[in-house]
């Protein structure tokens, strides 16, 4: 049996409307996800917003002599650490890393923040990756002294 018989015996008969349909749709479907895809990239990097919390007096400023101070903000969930920097500056930060979100640790002798789970680091003064498996620097909140006392401002500073 050849294989030009069974054309002739099941003649099957294809418009070129139809190819054209099915190439249309496929292109159609191409376009709509490169479409999808712009727009979510251009929605999550080009718009994004600071998030506002409410401001939260932590303690006062003769309270923090030195070294860091543990608190929550900006709900009793989310634990975040108060550091004062070895020439006085003040700093404050989510304590979850973030990496797997264990908690970072202040060590003074080098100004750092220090994750032991996977022993990464961040900078103190900005909150920058140093080193280890953390893919983005620390969120850090904004700190202002009124009236000899410390508050947490209530803007996540984007560090990225």
């Amino acid at each position: 049996m050849s294989q030009t018989s069974w054309k002739e015996d099941y003649p099957v008969s294809r418009s070129e409307e139809h190819r054209s349909v099915r190439r249309q749709f496929l292109q159609f479907l191409c376009l709509s996800g490169l479409v999808v895809g712009f727009v979510s990239f251009f929605r999550n990097f080009f718009l994004r917003q600071k998030q506002i919390f409410p401001t939260k007096d932590i303690l006062a400023l003769n309270q923090i002599q030195s070294g860091y101070y543990l608190f929550r903000y900006p709900t009793e969930n989310d634990p975040a650490i108060l550091v004062k920097l070895s020439d006085g500056t003040l700093r404050a930060y989510s304590q979850r890393c973030t990496h797997l979100l264990c908690p970072v640790h202040f060590k003074p002798e080098d100004d750092s923040l220090f994750c032991p789970c996977h022993n990464g680091s961040f900078n103190a003064k900005d909150g920058s990756v140093q080193y280890g498996p953390p893919p983005k620097p620390l969120p850090q909140y904004e700190v202002q002294i009124r009236e000899e006392r410390i508050w947490v401002m209530g803007k996540l500073k984007s560090n990225s």
